[in-house]
């Protein structure tokens, strides 16, 4: 599969701007101590620009390589752990069940007002004429 040309140049202007930073130290390097010339004061900008571009162009020229070499290690890793993330899958599951089920009746509690029986003290409906556990009239 042929690499799209834009990458190809993103590439091309990261190894410039790498050429630019590098001759920025250099100035910087030769200018140092001698303040007569221009060589540092020149040599400064152009060292942080040319390395701050020539990361910038490199890094999102190689962006697709990154993005697959990423997806081949998540690949990896979820087959290297594909029991333990069965497992974990599975025991998350159970414990959500169980979650859902106690705060639905938790829930179904709060909207209905309760009473307690005068006779056995089983808990019932508030509006409730008789209870349900022993079937005397409240």
């Amino acid at each position: 599969m042929k690499k799209p040309k834009h990458l190809i140049v993103l590439k091309i202007l990261g190894v410039v701007f790498a050429c630019v930073g590098v001759a920025g130290i250099v100035l910087t390097v030769l200018g140092f101590g001698n303040f007569d010339n221009n060589y540092f004061v020149i040599g400064g900008p152009m060292t942080c620009i040319g390395l701050f571009l020539a990361f910038v162009f490199i890094f999102t020229g190689f962006s697709p390589e990154i993005a697959k070499l990423s997806t081949k290690t998540q690949k990896y890793i979820q087959e290297e752990n594909k029991e333990d993330l069965t497992d974990i899958a599975s025991a998350k599951a159970d414990i959500s069940g169980e979650a859902i089920t106690k705060v639905s009746k938790s829930i179904k509690k709060g909207f209905k007002d309760t009473k307690y029986c005068k006779y056995c003290g089983a808990e019932i409906d508030a509006d409730s004429s008789f209870c349900k556990e022993c079937g005397k009239k409240q």
